[in-house]
This record gives structure tokens, sequence and C-alpha cells, in this order.
């Protein structure tokens, strides 16, 4: 592990975690989320650091049994800076102020103690997740052989000769909750393609991974993809972090899961 990632004062930029989100494996998802689910960002940042086993912090792990061994060193994470405010009704609401890298979690070999229970990851449903995200699959009446599929306002339709179907199901359902298949959002979409373009096939990407469907598409393809469209750019930071945002939305939405 470099001494950058042990430095106290060490944050990742945005582009290094989807750098790390686009090449490590999507189980390791099922490893991190055993105890807690963590957004996917955070799973790239553990990833970074070395992490390869269930983590928990250093309060919960009493509750399995398990105590953190003396001398070990806790992993960080991106925690939500999150504060109280009042709507326009005089009701409370949180909202998130910013980020604050925090060392608290810890390894399942950094603890010692009872076995830990058998597992089983929750399963995603297409159905499921289309439905908590109110989008609707639609007959594909393009002509045009060369489109996969397409999205407009909150439907989609999925060519029936498209190369990688699911993958494309992702892509377009990536762009209904970005907002690109609205009238503002087409207007945006309009000027700023290539951005617009990023932000969904990054999405569908790391929502492909993190589902362990890499082998229903062209991962490498997928990625040149992703880069093509900024022309070797670093994309700006705001569309890398709708790209995870949207990711764990669509993940979370077929395991019921709503965030």
């Amino acid at each position: 592990m470099s001494e950058r990632l042990l430095a106290p004062d060490f944050k990742p930029t945005q582009a290094e975690l989807l750098e790390e989100a686009l090449t490590m494996p999507g189980s390791m998802g099922n490893t991190y989320n055993r105890f807690r689910s963590y957004s996917l960002g955070n799973q790239a940042l553990l990833y970074m650091q070395g992490a390869t086993e269930p983590v928990n912090t250093f309060k919960r792990w009493p509750d399995l049994n398990r105590h953190v061994k003396k001398g070990a060193r806790a992993k960080s994470i991106l925690v939500p800076l999150v504060y109280k405010e009042k709507d326009e009704h005089g009701k409370q609401e949180s909202k998130i102020k910013g980020f604050k890298m925090t060392r608290c979690l810890f390894e399942l070999s950094d603890t010692e103690g009872d076995d830990l229970p058998e597992y089983e990851p929750p399963e995603w449903s297409e159905p499921r997740a289309l439905g908590e995200l109110a989008i609707k699959k639609v007959q594909f009446e393009s002509i045009n052989g060369n489109i996969a599929g397409y999205s407009q306002e909150r439907n989609i339709a999925i060519s029936p000769i498209a190369p990688y179907p699911f993958k494309t199901l992702m892509h377009e359902t990536a762009h209904v909750v970005l907002n690109h298949t609205t009238e503002e959002g087409l207007e945006e979409y309009r000027q700023h393609r290539g951005v617009a373009e990023f932000e969904a096939e990054g999405s569908a990407y790391l929502v492909m991974n993190a589902l362990e469907a890499t082998d229903q598409f062209d991962a490498a393809e997928s990625r040149e993809y992703i880069r093509g469209w900024l022309q070797g750019q670093t994309p700006p930071e705001v569309s890398i972090k709708k790209v995870f945002s949207t990711a764990d939305k669509i993940v979370a939405a077929g395991r019921g899961a709503t965030e």
C-alpha cells in the first residue's frame, strides 16, 4: 500500500475513485456490504486501501462476538456531513453539506472471535428496479438498425437485436435517472452530449460491474466508450458524482432498498 493511502489527510479525487471503480471486481460489493450497505464510491475507496474482506466499525464488531485486535489500523471512507434546515413549511429536513474522510472500518482479519454467520447476498430484480424508479419499458419502434436503445421521458425501449440488451437497458435507465430525458435535460444533452453520454455509460458500467454481469457486455469496449466521449479529458467532478449516485440508485432500487 502506498504512503499516500496511509497519510492522515489522504482524500482521492473523484476521477481517481472512478478509475478504481472501473477496474475493481464487482464481487467486492457483496464483501463490503455484508453488514451495512456502502456507496460504490466508498467501495472503490476501500479497494484502493487494499481491503478485500467484510468490514465493520469498532463498536459493531462485538455484535458479532468479534473484537478488534490491538494495533489494528482502520480503513477510511467518506462520511456525509449532515445538517438540519427548515423547509418552506417550517419542517426540519436533513441536508448534506459535504463529506469527511473518516477512519472507522476494520476488516475481518483485524478482528478475532466467533466465525461469521452464513451470508446470502441480496438478489437484484430488473422489474423491481424499474418499478422503484418509475420507469416503463415500451416497444422498440425505431427503424434505425444502428440504435440499440433509446429513452423518452420515463420510457425506455431496447432493440430486439441489441448486442448487449441488459447493458443497453442500464444505459437508458441511467439517462432517465440522470434527468437527461426531461425537457430541460434534453436541451442540456444537445449542448453537452459528450458529458451526458459519459454519465450514462459510466453509470451503466458501474451497475453491470456491481451486479457481476460483466459477461453480458464488453467491459473494455465500454471503458473506451466512456473515455472516448470525453476525448481524453478529465470529466467534471460534478459529473463523476452523478455517475456514482446514479449507479447507487439503480442497484439499490433493484434490491428493494431505496437510498
